[in-house]
């Protein structure tokens, strides 16, 4: 233990004055809070949207239309009808367009009050959004022909002019919210996959460059590789831990000035103080998990060009709830979420999702903690496997048979 020990204060030492753990602790999340509140103002100072009617105006070429069945009678203002040009049929639509007289055209089918489908046909790829805001106010407008300017906008944007609601919860402060209570869970999720990825990147690194320059025949002289393994661990688990104080402090300054200082963390995510307390328990979890995997291929990489493919498969799992985070918020209890969320691999980042959207049952919590407790220490134990010193040193491209053969091996 205590080589182990000696092997993770090396670690620790060398990586924390390194210039990409200062970089990723402290300027990565400055920039991302930074843009978050650029991005929340902004959303919520929006461009009115009858502003934004007019700048479709500047384009070249007016806005055609087919409409066979006769549904648009008017061109409501503030759109101007020479902005637009009415066609007979598509082949005569089409020629305008390839002779440059329009920008676009739209065709209405007759039964477009059924089935709302409604074809866009541009020279390029899909055109800007000052169209489509055009064509949409225009078909409001046509769709309800008795409709003033005011009772048009409500119903184009019935949260009102600027078209983002209001976000209330349902908690005994009954404080409301906007952009930044919606953006929340992703932001947070975020803010706890992004150190998992650094220590096991570092750790991979760590091992594959001691192969590479050859300070690894030196180490194992005198340690065992299981001992260099935990002792890795170690160091680097420090370095999380950091990570996330410095993160959470950060966090919470930033929520704070966003809500004028009156509200907690805790509060801010809707979370109660049970369900913070198991984001570190889920985080320890996702670390041991995902940093045993990334030593693993460290054991076996030859160099980092080697292992690029293998750590994409690796972190995919839980890459899949941020590129899916919207279907996860919005449906929190649902099965595609409950699933990720009980899944050890995804486990880490789909349930702090729920557990900032929705009150998860307790049982879902045990179980999926437990999941994930079990499943990393087994791949600990696995990985550990691949530490012996011929299979450190024999500098064999990773594969599919070379792994399956180095865990028999062991």
């Amino acid at each position: 233990m205590r080589n182990a020990l000696l092997v993770g204060w090396r670690e620790f030492r060398v990586r924390v004055r390194s210039r990409g753990f200062l970089f990723t602790t402290f300027f990565t999340p400055a920039v991302i809070l930074i843009m978050w509140a650029f991005q929340g103002r902004a959303v919520s100072n929006p461009t009115p949207p009858l502003e934004s009617l007019n700048e479709s105006s500047g384009s070249t070429g007016a806005l055609g239309y087919v409409d066979p069945g006769g549904l648009i009678q008017r061109v409501p203002p503030p759109l101007s009808a020479s902005d637009f040009k009415a066609f007979a049929s598509q082949a005569q639509a089409k020629r305008a367009l390839e002779s440059g007289d329009l920008r676009a055209y739209i065709i209405v089918p007759e039964d477009y009050v059924d089935t709302g489908d409604l074809t866009y046909v541009s020279p390029g790829l899909p055109t800007s959004s000052p169209d489509m805001n055009a064509v949409n106010w225009l078909m409001i407008g046509n769709l309800l022909p008795s409709a003033d300017e005011a009772q048009l906008t409500l119903a184009r944007w019935p949260f009102g002019p600027g078209g983002s609601p209001a976000f209330v919860n349902l908690s005994p402060e009954g404080t409301s919210g906007d952009f930044v209570n919606f953006m929340l869970p992703f932001l947070v999720t975020i803010a706890v996959m992004i150190p998992l990825f650094t220590s096991g990147s570092f750790l991979l690194q760590s091992i594959v460059n001691e192969k590479s320059n050859r300070t690894l025949e030196i180490l194992l002289v005198s340690l065992r590789p299981r001992q260099l393994l935990f002792g890795k661990m170690i160091g680097l688990g420090l370095l999380t831990v950091i990570q996330y104080v410095v993160w959470f402090g950060m966090g919470s300054v930033w929520l704070q000035n966003m809500r004028g200082g009156t509200v907690s963390a805790l509060q801010a995510l809707q979370i109660s103080p049970l369900e913070g307390a198991l984001v570190v328990p889920f985080a320890l979890g996702g670390f041991l998990l995902y940093s045993a995997l990334m030593a693993g291929v460290g054991a076996l990489a030859p160099d980092m060009e080697g292992s690029r493919a293998w750590v994409f498969l690796i972190v995919a799992p839980m890459m899949i709830p941020i590129y899916l985070w919207t279907s996860i918020v919005s449906a929190p209890d649902g099965v595609f979420a409950v699933a990720l969320s009980l899944f050890p691999f995804s486990a880490p980042v789909a349930m702090l999702m729920r557990m900032t959207s929705t009150a998860v049952p307790a049982w879902q919590l045990v179980f999926s903690l437990s999941l994930l407790a079990v499943t990393g220490v087994a791949t600990l134990f696995l990985m550990g496997r691949l530490f012996r010193v011929q299979t450190l040193l024999s500098g064999e491209p990773l594969s599919v048979r070379r792994f399956a053969a180095a865990l028999r091996e062991g």
